[in-house]
């Protein structure tokens, strides 16, 4: 039987908080893949104020993966400076192919190093963990993925542990190629509406699954209680979104595509890509509708489809609020951390990085949100060095 449409065809929810319910969970189909890439020298490129390019070659791997299988819907989560996905099995060639030059890629422009790798599931299963996914509903174009069962921290602890590629890899194949039409990094970094952006990791690191879904429920319950609902600590308004004219900005996008043809990045996609961003400007402002697309909805859309909190395992979130409410939570996860509930890490910014994935204009598309500055790269290494000291 082809499992291809296993997750198109999932059942969805819409609350945010279901993710910690297993109920809503479904075990991947045998045949399919687990696909991981995580940027090696994260940490360094942020220290040299490059987080956007550690999230841009984070979403070149999503992004070139889903034109390979595309029009089938896949399961992925961006974490900053790499990215989960599973895939059916029958794309595992193309796949390899996209991976080695994904790598190639981020070496040639941005200086980092991508590993990347394949798992089967049959690998984490001898480990004793599954890969289990569920579907959230965020609107009638866009469903994010949730992650379970412990197969992605599985695989990317082998990759962490490789030097570059996984075995199943031939990092020797010759003619590999990408594709990463849709790409895209045309926003100015977003502004806190209150002062502060945060990006916090937490995993729960009770002995058993339902105690860790507790955990997590009463983590997502406080960070509400603090913060106020979604709606109002999101890291991305409308009001403060305004596209970049700037073109060491626009440069990043233009490398990622300037490497599919083998050249440098030219002057003629800058001021193409100026041009459009004036354009849309135009159609946004003025609420035009040309082309069959709304461009009135399209900031309102832009906010809907943003991935600021999502879970894989581990729940990961950008938040904008004040330095009292991140206090506030601090000390709340310091709490749970002394009782051994869980392990967390916070990198503080005023702003929020986007990068973007652009399937059309009206409504499919989905945008990756990170914090300025540091973001989840500087959240787990917060997070590691908390492990460190425990293990002390």
């Amino acid at each position: 039987m082809d499992t291809a449409e296993f997750y198109s065809k999932l059942g969805s929810f819409t609350d945010f908080l279901d993710v910690t319910d297993q109920d809503y969970f479904w075990t991947l189909p045998d045949d399919w893949l687990l696909v991981v890439a995580d940027v090696s020298n994260s940490t360094e490129a942020v220290s040299k104020g490059e987080l956007k390019a550690v999230n841009i070659v984070g979403v070149s791997v999503i992004t070139a993966i889903r034109n390979i299988v595309a029009p089938l819907e896949i399961p992925y989560i961006f974490g900053g400076d790499g990215a989960s996905l599973c895939i059916p099995g029958k794309f595992r060639e193309p796949t390899v192919s996209a991976l080695l030059a994904t790598r190639a890629m981020a070496k040639q422009q941005f200086d980092l190093d991508l590993r990347v790798g394949i798992v089967s599931l049959e690998e984490i299963a001898r480990n004793n963990l599954e890969v289990r996914i569920a579907k959230q509903r965020i609107s009638s174009h866009y469903c994010q993925a949730a992650f379970s069962g412990g197969g992605i921290e599985y695989a990317e602890s082998l990759l962490k542990s490789a030097s570059e590629v996984l075995p199943g890899i031939d990092s020797q194949l010759a003619n590999h190629t990408a594709n990463y039409a849709g790409l895209e990094c045309r926003w100015n970094q977003v502004d806190s509406m209150y002062g502060e952006t945060i990006a916090v990791i937490i995993r729960a690191t009770t002995a058993t699954q339902a105690g860790d879904a507790l955990v997590y429920q009463q983590v997502l319950n406080t960070i509400d209680s603090i913060y106020g609902e979604a709606e109002k600590c999101r890291p991305v308004h409308s009001s403060r979104l305004k596209t970049t004219y700037n073109r060491h900005g626009l440069n990043y996008e233009a490398r990622i595509h300037s490497a599919r043809v083998n050249r440098p990045a030219s002057a003629k996609y800058y001021w193409e890509v100026v041009f459009r961003n004036l354009l849309g400007w135009l159609l946004m402002t003025f609420r035009i509708r040309a082309s069959g697309v709304r461009w009135g909805n399209y900031k309102q859309d832009l906010v809907t489809h943003t991935d600021f909190r999502k879970f894989d395992g581990t729940l990961r979130q950008v938040i904008s609020g004040t330095r009292s409410q991140r206090e506030q939570l601090a000390g709340y996860l310091e709490a749970l951390h002394q009782e051994g509930q869980c392990r967390f890490g916070i990198h503080v910014s005023n702003a929020a990085l986007i990068t973007c994935m652009i399937d059309s204009r009206d409504g499919e598309h989905y945008h990756f949100v990170d914090g300025a500055g540091g973001g989840y790269t500087l959240a787990a290494e917060a997070m590691k060095r908390q492990l460190e000291m425990d293990s002390s």
